[in-house]
Parts: structure tokens; sequence; C-alpha cells
């Protein structure tokens, strides 16, 4: 499997997340939205940039690139796949039972209050989808792709995983006075249906990283 496919993937994946969609959404009806808005994506934008040049760095790194190195990330990626694919089936099996706790995507609107642009770039990196974002780089240190595939990815990724909290945001922009009752409800959906998305995605995640890593390892 190439480097693009199982970026795009999980680029869809992360932009699928109800935790960053529901924080993103409760921004949007904060005093300064836009700007708030903007804040949030620029903290994204920041961490996914640290991310890639750092895994990029280590896929380009000899000990990664040697057989043993890169037969050892084939397997951890494998094993963190097939992880994440039980976690995401515990989470399935137990989704009714989350969904009576309090959020914690809630705890955070709380303590936010009325935020800065500061604080929604701070959000903007605590609420990425960290584990995709994860998934992500081992994908990139496990390709060992030059420079030129590495930053096509990432720009692929970059897009690919901000698109659903991107047009919710030029939807606002455009209409907020329409778009504001229909968001408010759709935070109200996501945070019900969020247990079970986040199984399904933990799910597709570790299907994702795990065949990836498989093929890597038949390849030799």
């Amino acid at each position: 499997m190439s480097l693009i496919i199982p970026i795009l993937l999980l680029g869809l994946m992360a932009s699928l997340s109800p935790s960053t969609i529901v924080v993103f959404l409760f921004l949007l009806s904060t005093t300064r939205a836009r700007v708030n808005a903007l804040g949030f994506l620029a903290g994204w934008a920041v961490s996914l940039t640290v991310v890639f040049a750092a895994s990029y760095a280590l896929g380009a790194s000899r000990p990664v690139r040697s057989g043993s190195g890169r037969t050892s990330v084939d397997v951890v990626a494998v094993v963190l796949g097939l992880a994440l694919i039980g976690v995401g089936a515990r989470a399935w099996r137990r989704r009714h039972l989350v969904r009576q706790r309090p959020s914690g995507d809630n705890a955070v609107m709380r303590r936010l209050g009325n935020p800065t642009p500061w604080s929604a770039a701070g959000v903007g990196v605590l609420k990425q989808p960290w584990a995709i974002t994860a998934a992500a780089a081992l994908v990139v240190v496990d390709h060992s792709s030059g420079l030129v595939k590495v930053a096509i990815a990432f720009v692929l990724f970059m897009a690919v995983s901000t698109a659903s909290v991107g047009l919710i945001f030029l939807y606002y922009a455009r209409q907020p006075g329409q778009a504001e009752a229909q968001l408010a409800a759709l935070r109200v959906r996501l945070a019900d249906a969020g247990p079970s998305i986040l199984a399904v995605i933990a799910m597709a995640v570790g299907a994702i990283v795990a065949i990836d890593g498989a093929l890597s390892l038949a390849r030799g």
C-alpha cells in the first residue's frame, strides 16, 4: 500500500472525530467565534507540522531504514493496529454505558469559558485526534519516503482531516444567523452519537494501520 492511500483514509477518519467537531462547534458559539475558530485551526496546523516533520526525520534515519529497524516498525504498526481494533470493539460493546457518563468535552468547554484566540489555538492542539495523528506518523515512518512524497502526504492529511470543521466554518461565515441553530442541534446529536462513532473510527484506523504494516512485512 502506498503512503498516500493510508494517509488519505486516516485523514478521513480524523475529520469525522466527533470530539473535535463538538469542541469546534462550541468555539463558534463564543463571542469572537471567527477569530477563535481560526486560532483552533492554527493550533491544529502547527501540531500537525511538528508531527510530520518529526516523522520524516525519524523515517529518514539510518536505524529505521535498515532491515531490522524497518521490520520493527512494521511489527509495531501491526500490533498497534490490532490493539486499536480491540479497543474499538470493546468501546462499541460499551457505547450505551459511555453515553450515560458526563462528556469530557463538556468539561473542556466549561474550563474555557470565554476563550481567547490563544486558548483556542491550544484547544486545537489538545483536541486533535492524537491516536489517528500518531497512526499517520507511524505510517510515514514505516514508508521512509522522500521529502516530496511526505510533503504531499502532509498536505493531503491536513486538507482531509480539517475538511469537516473547515466546511462548518465556511457555512457559519456565510450564514451565521441560520447556521447558529443548526450547528447547536448538530452538537447535541454528535455528543449523543460520539461513543458509537469513536468506536467505529478506532476499528477503522486499527485496520488501516495493521494492513499497511502487514503489507510492508510481506514485501520484506
